[in-house]
Formats: structure tokens, C-alpha cells, sequence
């Protein structure tokens, strides 16, 4: 019985360092795992901006980004990966006072800005946050002293399928009947 214990007794010491030694290995493999990111994924995200005035087209514009997806933890957001920006537009004029004969005058920016963000990958879909910024002088007031500067700020974050364009925002002023739409298209390069 005694010899039965010691032999025991031995086993139980040879094998637990090797077993502490495969736990060790598990974990430093999986800690190596974790810390590499997966591979980034390229798209081309096509965002339409469509208006239309009582049923009649009256702007369609295109705007094509090329992204990856958001694998950059740690990152600053205006250099990670999953993000992309366009500003498009003009810088107008607008008379605030005049001094000594002189017109005090003040630059407006108007046009277009996109921001993408956080473009992640969901099994076949695509996750993101998009804010669309759209400016510009009411063009009944255009050329006028005082004109009216008209701004609508979209801010959306669809889920959407790879390879199909879909209306991620629609609405309709109930005042002056002008309809807005926005569709996204989310293709793999």
C-alpha cells in the first residue's frame, strides 16, 4: 500500500508541471490570437441623394467612397479604417452692414458633407453611421440682401445587405411638398 501511495505520489508530480505547462501554451496561443485583428475588408459605398419638387426630380446626386471596414481599435477616428468624408460645395457672400461706404461682408459655407463611420462587417451585411449634411440659399432668396440659408442634417446608421441599394431615409416637407431620399450601395472590391 505504501509503495502503491508512493508511485502515486510520483505520477501526480510528473505530470502536473507538464499539464501547468499545456495550460501556459493554451493561453499564450490564444492571447496571440485575440491580439491580431482580422483581416479588413474593402467596399465601395455609393450614397444617392435624391429631391424632388411636387412628383418632378430635381437633384440626383452620386457620391462613391472607397472604405474598409473598422478593424482599428486604438486608432483616431479621422485615420482608422471604416470611415470616409466628403465635403462638397461653395463659400457665399452675405452682406451684414456696410462701414464707411464699405459692404461688411460674411462667408457662408453651403454644398454637401458626408461623413462615413464605423463600417463593420455583419455575416452578409454591412453595418455604418451616416450623416449627410446638406446647405444652401433658398433660391427664392438668392441674390437678395438678407438671403435665407436652408440646412437639413441627416444622421442614420443602417444595417444593409452587400450588393443591393436600398432607401435608407425618405421624407416629404409638408409645407412646400419637396421630397428627400437617400439609398446606399454597399459593394465588395
Amino acid at each position: 500500500m505504501i509503495i502503491r501511495s508512493r508511485y502515486l505520489l510520483a505520477a501526480l508530480l510528473l505530470v502536473t508541471p507538464l499539464c501547468d505547462a499545456q495550460s501556459s501554451d493554451k493561453s499564450s496561443t490564444s492571447q496571440v490570437s485575440q491580439a491580431q485583428p482580422t483581416a479588413e475588408e474593402p467596399f465601395l459605398i455609393t450614397l444617392t441623394l435624391k429631391t424632388s419638387d411636387h412628383g418632378k426630380l430635381t437633384t440626383d446626386q452620386s457620391y462613391t467612397l472607397s472604405v474598409t471596414t473598422d478593424h482599428g481599435a486604438g486608432l483616431s477616428p479621422l485615420t482608422r479604417a471604416g470611415s470616409g468624408n466628403v465635403r462638397e460645395g461653395n463659400r457665399i457672400p452675405i452682406v451684414t452692414g456696410s462701414e464707411g461706404g464699405k459692404s461688411q461682408v460674411q462667408y457662408v459655407d453651403a454644398g454637401t458633407n458626408i461623413d462615413l463611420s464605423n463600417v463593420k462587417r455583419m455575416n452578409s451585411l454591412v453595418a455604418l453611421n451616416v450623416k449627410v449634411e446638406v446647405s444652401g440659399v433658398v433660391p427664392e432668396t438668392a441674390g437678395k440682401d438678407d438671403p435665407i440659408l436652408r440646412q437639413r442634417v441627416y444622421s442614420i446608421n443602417p444595417v444593409l445587405p452587400v450588393g443591393k441599394q436600398v432607401i435608407v431615409y425618405s421624407s416629404t416637407d409638408a409645407t412646400t411638398g419637396q421630397k428627400v431620399e437617400i439609398q446606399v450601395l454597399v459593394q465588395p472590391i
